[in-house]
């Protein structure tokens, strides 16, 4: 027997099968989802046809491939049974689908989670969500009801016998975010990631619900003096699993709801995750990661550690130091407070006149002829008034998207990326190009000019006001010519003159990037770095690259080709020639790395450009081989990963590209974490939080779109030889 969950049967063990589950219904349940394994259905396929949930296909196949029919006695640890977990379904319609489509049909969800449509739809109709209106359930339903339109988880805490709570905060006063909103990849790779984490500390979650009558209360932890004195004004709730009480600490008026038995814990902690990132996705960003962390760190602890996690203070946990333009009073000056107005906007997401001036240090008198002047020009826009409880309501003032726009052209050697992205960064179309070997750069410069000429005239208004085009490529190039040098993953297009040509052809100024750092742009401007003035962006697709921002501003060294990761990686595992300079690492190259190792180790993928995604999609389905071959690359990336973080001393690393899909996010997460955390020197003073790119896939495109925002509204002063600083 294999421990991988594969099950191939003779004769004489499909009798001994049949023979075993005889007329007990428990068991014919069991003796089926092996026979659907021999069969060669995969783990979707079975739990749909069966009408029960993924995790307990896998878990009884793996039982039965590693003891036989012995392993089918009693249900495993691992794994969830086969009631539906509620919070899960209403968390994975929340984190939305795979597919370009922005809701789920129950069908669809159905299919996904593999239980059967009608179960959805009683969820569905149970927690009030209406799949063609908003998805976000009115409440959770405990007794008594929570209302949980923009709840703050607070505090969460579970044992292995089923005891566990967690406290959250009542509504947050607000409109719109103040921070660009989650993307679909990041909701989905966050529900995964957070639900795998959790469940792998206690995955008997189900077992928890209302305690027994006559049970004893069970202890829980105290809370830190002072830890909730932010939420002082705030109702604080207690929800409760398997006669759990609250933890001491806790304000006299916070209201006690206990959990039903179809809610598990960790579904639970996961749907407030997908509530948080909706209405406050950068606060949420910090604290998740934070939680996911305590958990990999437990699930590495024998003996079943119980979780405690209290949520950590935003500045505290990050170690972030947003610098903080400030206003000059010289009338040479007015292009730059001009832009610190913006800029300040951009961050928040939207400000009154009041806040500007409080943050950017100008006097009110000059807020107001700013602000003047911007709304004349349509750059800002009035959003409805609020009230503070005391004297005249604000006018808060925020970007106005179609203001302006700009074209971000991704050239990969297997895909070429355009996007067009308006102000405030959505993207509002998408084309891409695939690339052959007989792809030459003329014919590819081409179909950039067509298609941002008919991008640009289907944009109407938007397209009138473009602000320019940006370009992110693989390095090496020269950034001051603006050439491509000979990238080493696309050797048969030589030295291309990208930026003088491709203007030529648009008619408009081209701006170049190397492709990690306009990643880093990107993530800085509309992502999850947004408010950090320091970090290092790990950018995985065809290549490894990595780019940094730092003192507020993009670093690209001294010719633009800064962060070569490659090399990184290879002196941090001693990969270096005779002479000592460094070799080529082959899971610098994340892509074809995974599919080489995934066939080495026995898994078979379709030829091509699909063969990565094909290996991504087993290791969802929970093939040990692609698993493995993910984590293996994972980890060789994540030595790299290492010498970055000592050689910028930065504590947020973020992590995207086309190699990192949501589906298999978690694993290059964990393995990059667990590096940075354990070797470096510093680790005593520096941990360093790793987090997923809100851009994901189209990181690049986005931040070369960004990196034309940047170099038009970024404050910058300039020195006495010109440049800007």
């Amino acid at each position: 027997m294999s421990t991988s969950g594969e099950v191939s049967l003779t004769q004489r063990e499909l009798a001994e099968l049949d023979a075993w589950s005889g007329n007990r219904p428990e068991r014919a349940v069991r003796a089926a989802i092996v026979q659907d394994a021999a069969a060669g259905l995969s783990v979707s396929q079975s739990a749909h046809r069966l009408g029960i949930s993924r995790p307990t296909v896998s878990a009884w196949r793996q039982r039965y491939a590693a003891d036989g029919l012995a392993g089918l006695e009693h249900r495993p640890r691992s794994g969830r049974p086969v009631r539906i977990d509620e919070a899960d379904v209403v968390a994975a319609t929340l984190a939305g689908p795979p597919s370009p489509q922005r809701t789920w049909s129950a069908r669809a969800l159905a299919d996904h989670l593999g239980i059967s449509h009608t179960t959805v739809g009683r969820v569905w109709q149970r927690w009030r969500i209406r799949p063609d209106g908003p998805t976000a359930p009115a409440c959770l339903p405990l007794e008594p009801p929570l209302a949980c339109a923009r709840p703050e988880l607070l505090a969460t805490w579970a044992r292995a016998d089923g005891a566990a709570f967690l406290v959250v905060a009542d509504a947050v006063p607000g409109g719109q975010p103040r921070t660009r909103a989650a993307t679909a990849d990041e909701r989905r790779m966050r529900y995964a990631a957070l639900g795998a984490a959790l469940r792998g500390v206690h995955p008997g979650d189900m077992e928890q619900g209302a305690a027994p009558p006559g049970a004893a209360v069970r202890p829980a932890p105290a809370l830190p003096a002072g830890r909730l004195a932010r939420w002082a004004g705030h109702r604080l709730h207690l929800v409760t699993w398997g006669g759990a009480a609250g933890p001491a600490g806790l304000p006299a008026n916070t209201r006690t709801h206990v959990a039903p038995a179809s809610m598990g814990w960790a579904a639970t902690v996961s749907l407030i995750a997908q509530l948080e990132l909706e209405h406050q996705p950068q606060a949420a960003r910090v604290a998740l990661d934070a939680l996911s962390d305590t958990a990999r760190e437990l699930s590495r602890t024998p003996g079943g550690a119980p979780v405690w996690w209290l949520r950590p203070d935003l500045a505290a946990a990050t170690g972030q130091r947003r610098a903080v333009h400030r206003a000059f009073d010289q009338p040479a000056l007015g292009s730059f407070n001009e832009k610190l107005v913006i800029e300040s906007v951009r961050v928040a997401g939207s400000l009154s006149r009041i806040e500007i001036a409080e943050r950017t240090g100008l006097t009110p008198q000059a807020v107001s002829r700013i602000t003047r002047n911007l709304l004349t020009s349509g750059i800002l826009v009035a959003d409805e008034r609020r009230s503070t409880g005391t004297g005249k309501p604000r006018v808060p003032l925020r970007l106005r998207p179609e203001a302006g726009c700009a074209i971000g052209i991704h050239v990969d050697p297997e895909l070429i990326t355009h996007v067009l992205v308006d102000l405030c960064g959505t993207v509002r179309s998408r084309h891409t190009l695939a690339v052959t070997q007989s792809s030459d750069p003329q014919s590819c410069m081409e179909w950039m000019e067509r298609t941002t000429q008919h991008t640009l005239a289907a944009a109407g208004q938007l397209g009138q006001n473009l602000l320019g085009v940006g370009v992110a490529a693989p390095g090496p190039l020269d950034a001051r010519e603006g050439v491509l040098l000979n990238p080493p993953l696309w050797a048969a297009w030589g030295e291309v003159p990208l930026r003088a040509e491709l203007g030529k052809m648009l008619g408009r100024p081209v701006l170049l990037e190397k492709d990690a750092t306009a990643a880093a742009i990107g993530e800085q401007w509309l992502g999850a770095g947004e408010s950090s003035t320091d970090f290092v962006y790990l950018y995985l697709g065809a290549g490894a690259g990595s780019g940094a921002f730092l003192n507020g501003d993009v670093f690209r060294g001294a010719s633009g080709n800064v962060g070569e990761f490659g090399e990184l990686a290879a002196y941090a595992l001693g990969h270096v020639t005779p002479e000592g300079g460094p070799l080529m690492v082959p899971e610098c190259a994340p892509m074809s790395a995974v599919v080489a190792r995934a066939a080495q180790a026995g898994l078979s993928a379709a030829p091509g450009r699909h063969a990565y995604g094909a290996v991504c999609a087993a290791a969802a389905d929970g093939d040990a081989r692609a698993i493995d071959a993910i984590r293996g690359v994972a980890r060789v990336v994540a030595r790299g990963a290492v010498a970055m973080t000592e050689l910028y001393d930065t504590d947020l690393m973020i992590v995207g590209g086309p190699a990192v899909p949501p589906e298999v996010a978690e694993l290059y997460l964990a393995e990059i974490s667990t590096a940075v955390n354990r070797f470096p020197i510093a680790r005593r003073v520096r941990p360093v939080r790793v987090t997923y790119s809100t851009l994901s896939a189209n990181a690049a495109a986005v931040g070369a779109a960004a990196g034309v925002f940047h170099m038009a509204f970024a404050p910058r002063l300039r020195t006495h030889s010109g440049t800007a600083r």
